[in-house]
């Protein structure tokens, strides 16, 4: 009983990681936040057909093409010294996403989320090289972080979402404790740091 208990559990762990992978939490999120502050349909395809190549497209293809060719050895890149590359890249494409949402007048929520997004992956990626940090409590940490700063405090039941994937990636041996608490930490720290330097606080 005690096995099969646990198996559900490690099955529902699985779940929870693939539910909650980062690169899909942030860009749903993303993507909600361009057809929230969009004045219609059309402003908001327009703006995420000018910004997906950059912010969703190519990381996206450059992971499935790391994966496929072997450069990383699993989806979650569980060997620490196999994620310099990838976050390179996503940390250059965040920046050019940063660039062009300023540059082409979004709406400031749209562009400080995504710069909040950048300075985070910077911090924990600096992070990763010595220590390995979770970045799946980094991002969902990012995502219900903004939506409490935007929407209020009547969305702070969301942070239970950490503790649920905080729990699943300890289950899973992917971390430890301190390295999920870590992941969300540096991250409630660095989104609250970048909104509030744009005039937005909770």
């Amino acid at each position: 009983m005690n096995k099969e208990s646990d198996q559900v559990k490690h099955l529902l762990a699985e779940v929870v990681s693939w539910l909650f992978f980062p690169p899909l939490v942030s860009a749903v999120f993303f993507v909600f936040l361009i057809f929230k502050y969009s004045q219609d349909l059309s402003q908001g395809l327009g703006w995420l057909v000018v910004i997906s190549p950059f912010i969703l497209f190519v990381p996206m293809i450059f992971f499935a093409v790391s994966y496929k060719l072997g450069w990383i050895t699993d989806l979650d890149m569980s060997k620490r010294d196999e994620r310099p590359t990838f976050l390179f890249v996503f940390i250059f494409m965040l920046l050019v996403s940063s660039v062009i949402l300023y540059w082409i007048k979004v709406p400031v929520s749209i562009f400080v989320y995504t710069f909040s997004g950048l300075v985070m992956t910077l911090a924990t990626s600096i992070i990763t090289l010595f220590w390995k940090i979770s970045f799946h409590t980094a991002a969902t940490t990012s995502v219900v972080t903004a939506i409490t700063i935007l929407g209020g405090w009547e969305f702070a039941y969301l942070f239970l979402l950490v503790l649920i994937i905080a729990w699943a990636r300890v289950k899973l041996k992917k971390h430890t404790i301190w390295q999920v608490t870590g992941g969300a930490a540096v991250s409630f720290v660095t989104t609250i740091f970048v909104f509030y330097l744009f005039g937005m606080v909770l």
